[in-house]
């Protein structure tokens, strides 16, 4: 299997009320489209746990506490700076401060390709519980050649209350299948 390409990055707060249900997926408020995506990696941290008995390995066990998430991005604008961490944006002159921001637990949701035996299909990926920590920019003098610098974003996803920290759908024919599908993990219509 052949992955490429990453589009369609969505995030979606926890809702205000019944956010984490009992045993299932949380529910979302209002859906925020970010800048046009750039790449996407996740990093699994494994809590892990070995005993020992009668001087051998008697038990083992290894799972994910959770997962680090690194984002590129083309952009972030004020308003999903404010959504997804929590900065104040003064809406009168379009500034965006940060400072002791809460960043709001989230969904995360986007749309990849892959091929498989020349076959080539869309998938959406979600993370149904995340939060977002703010990263370091870069910025570099104009020299001999132009540098473009990329966003970047910071997540940390966790499980939700059903227990999953990520989903990779089906494969779909289309990339308007998988936008659909993410939409729909995220609790918005489809195109939104």
């Amino acid at each position: 299997m052949a992955k490429y390409g990453a589009r369609y990055l969505k995030f979606a707060p926890f809702a205000a009320s019944n956010a984490e249900p009992a045993n299932a997926y949380p529910n979302y408020g209002s859906v925020t489209q970010v800048m046009k995506l750039v790449k996407v990696s996740d990093s699994p941290n494994l809590v892990e746990a070995k005993h020992y008995a009668d001087d051998e390995l008697d038990e083992y066990v290894a799972e994910i506490g959770e997962a680090d998430l690194d984002i590129e991005i083309s952009d972030l604008s004020g308003d999903q700076a404010a959504a997804i961490l929590g900065a104040a944006k003064d809406e009168q002159t379009g500034d965006v401060a940060y400072g002791e921001d809460a960043a709001p637990y989230g969904g995360l949701g986007f749309v990849s390709c892959k091929i498989v035996g020349g076959v080539r299909s869309y998938v959406g990926v979600y993370y149904p519980k995340v939060k977002a920590a703010l990263q370091g920019e870069d910025y570099e003098t104009k020299g001999e050649n132009i540098t473009f610098a990329n966003g970047k974003l910071k997540m940390k996803a966790a499980r939700a209350a059903n227990g999953k920290w990520k989903v990779i759908s089906a494969g779909k024919t289309t990339p308007e299948l998988a936008k659909a599908w993410v939409d729909q993990k995220l609790g918005a219509s489809s195109g939104t």
